[in-house]
């Protein structure tokens, strides 16, 4: 089958399995789908699948990547699509689009109730401020972060305390030699650091330091029990697991496109729930925000959280999203997470062979995801990486947040078993 063949029918209602052309294969992917629980065995006898899903992305032959954490590399078809917008627009002036649509397109992603409760952002720093600086915080009130959050979610909170003087607590998500809390002890330290002047609570659902998976439905549920609003950093989660909003219970969800979703880069969007939405006050907005205006001194803001995003819009980059959830609704969330768990346990696996006691996980067998974080005892971390490049083109994460110093590998569905076979023997190489 050729890249035509591969576009022509991702552009269409037929599923991926379908257009393989190997009978065997076909006979594989229908058996994935008839069963109730994915058994990553499968995956190991479905390579020749994931091998025409790798070769839709431009990812160079020589490079192992392995950080899809910090930017997820798009499908030709997602650049395609976004290309051909640009176009449309500078030849013909028609600027919009089906933003709606995508809204509904997001909003199924992550199991919101509508598209109503999805503004579009530029990233996840921007949907975090956008909570962050739109609800009423007055001097002394307080608001819970943890150890271990991305510059995202921290600086926009410090920024309001550096204006309005409120108060940032941080609650350690691991002890002083970086090992994680359990999520009971951890649960337990953020209701011991709650008090009466905690007005909202914002963590990550995955941790970019130590891809730790945190308890959020719980926190989430401590929250709402104290009339405390709950942000979540969802920078990780969709596209890599399974993303449920409303089971989560939070008031808030932050998300990007441009990692999991392997959508175009400078796009995000932010989940409001309906109960939250009056609670947050646009501070930056324009026109398309409003659902009335007028030079009688009235201002009335639309009824959803389009509110949040205004003015002029690239709906080339929202269009490129669009094809990029596509591209993964026709392999199946559910077949992803399974297949980067699949991915991270032959990682961890082979990791754990050559460690040899030069390092440890930082994430526990129980939070495995598609980030995989280690911490060396006695190599500069900084080191590993620079030789990994060096030796085997392995494109990693350093993570010096927090004097962390630990080195983060990600993988998603366009790494093999053989990138993995590599990586691992290039780090082999390196630790000596």
């Amino acid at each position: 089958m050729d890249r035509r063949t591969f576009l022509t029918s991702i552009a269409t209602t037929a599923a991926i399995p379908a257009i393989l052309g190997d009978k065997s294969f076909a006979n594989i992917a229908n058996g994935l789908a008839k069963k109730p629980v994915i058994s990553p065995a499968l995956f190991a006898d479905d390579e020749k699948y994931w091998g025409v899903i790798r070769d839709e992305f431009p990812i160079v032959n020589n490079l192992l990547y392995f950080n899809n954490g910090t930017m997820g590399p798009s499908p030709r078809m997602v650049t395609q699509r976004v290309t051909q917008r640009i176009e449309h627009v500078d030849s013909t002036g028609d600027y919009g689009g089906d933003y709606e649509g995508i809204r509904t397109q997001i909003a199924k992603v992550i199991n919101a109730e509508s598209g109503d409760q999805i503004a579009f952002t530029h990233n996840v720093s921007e949907a975090i401020s956008i909570v962050s600086s739109g609800i009423d915080l007055r001097a002394g009130d307080e608001v819970l972060l943890t150890n271990q959050e991305h510059a995202g979610n921290a600086i926009p909170w410090l920024a309001r305390k550096k204006r309005d003087g409120i108060v940032i607590k941080f609650v350690p998500l691991t002890d002083e030699r970086w090992n994680p809390y359990s999520d009971d002890e951890f649960v337990q330290r953020v209701s011991d650091a709650i008090t009466p002047r905690t007005r909202a609570i914002s963590m990550p659902h995955l941790t970019c330091t130590t891809g730790h998976l945190v308890p959020i439905k719980r926190l989430a549920a401590l929250a709402r029990s104290k009339n405390i609003w709950f942000l979540a950093d969802g920078a990780h989660p969709p596209g890599m697991l399974q993303t449920d909003v409303r089971d989560l219970g939070v008031h808030a969800y932050a998300s990007c496109g441009h990692k999991w979703l392997l959508g175009p880069k400078g796009i995000g969007f932010l989940y409001i729930s309906p109960d939250f939405l009056e609670h947050v006050i646009p501070t930056w907005s324009g026109g398309e925000a409003d659902k009335y205006w007028g030079y009688d001194g009235k201002l009335d803001f639309l009824p959803t959280a389009s509110r949040y995003d205004f003015a002029t819009q690239n709906f080339a980059l929202f269009d490129g999203l669009s094809a990029a959830i596509d591209f993964m609704q026709k392999i199946g969330f559910d077949k992803v997470e399974a297949r980067v768990k699949y991915l991270t346990g032959i990682l961890r696996s082979g990791l754990r062979e050559i460690s040899n006691g030069k390092f440890r996980f930082l994430n526990p067998e129980t939070s495995v995801t598609g980030l995989t974080s280690i911490k060396f005892d006695k190599m500069d971390y900084k080191d590993f990486a620079n030789k990994l490049m060096a030796n085997c083109k392995a494109r990693t994460r350093i993570v010096p947040e927090g004097n962390l110093e630990a080195n983060r590998f990600s993988v998603h569905i366009y790494t093999s078993p053989d990138d993995i076979a590599k990586f691992l023997e290039g780090a082999k190489a390196v630790l000596g």
